[in-house]
């Protein structure tokens, strides 16, 4: 049985231009592809999102659809100006600073009222703040 060879990863520090989103999870976790590295799944650094796939409540899952279709907005208004890779979280993903044509993503995404400053740590929880 052949094994395919493991994405390799982006060191830590790493800033890439080269970079395009393929999928959008949801309103923090995107799939991107960087030269020399694959395809790999991102965490978007700077700011939380609420929850799609395991949302506590309905007002969080119907203010994570809107944060994801933000986002896709976000990402659309140009090209990848800068993927600032920072480590790698629990789940594996690739943690990820992303500006898109010169703006900081978790700014913009904060912005919008759909996304929280966020540091790491303890999410918080989104049906006693909606």
């Amino acid at each position: 049985m052949a094994t395919s060879a493991p994405t390799p990863r982006a060191p830590s520090g790493a800033v890439d231009t080269g970079c395009r989103v393929t999928y959008i999870a949801d309103g923090d976790t995107i799939h991107m592809a960087c030269p020399g590295t694959g395809e790999v799944k991102a965490r978007l650094l700077g700011f939380d999102t609420p929850e799609v796939y395991t949302p506590r409540c309905g007002q969080e899952l119907a203010a994570g659809q809107q944060a994801t279709a933000i986002l896709r907005q976000v990402l659309r208004s140009g090209p990848i100006t800068a993927a600032r890779f920072e480590g790698h979280d629990r789940y594996g993903r690739e943690l990820v600073r992303l500006e898109v044509a010169g703006q900081d993503v978790a700014r913009q995404m904060i912005a919008s009222g759909y996304a929280v400053p966020y540091s790491g740590g303890r999410r918080p929880d989104w049906c006693r703040m909606l």
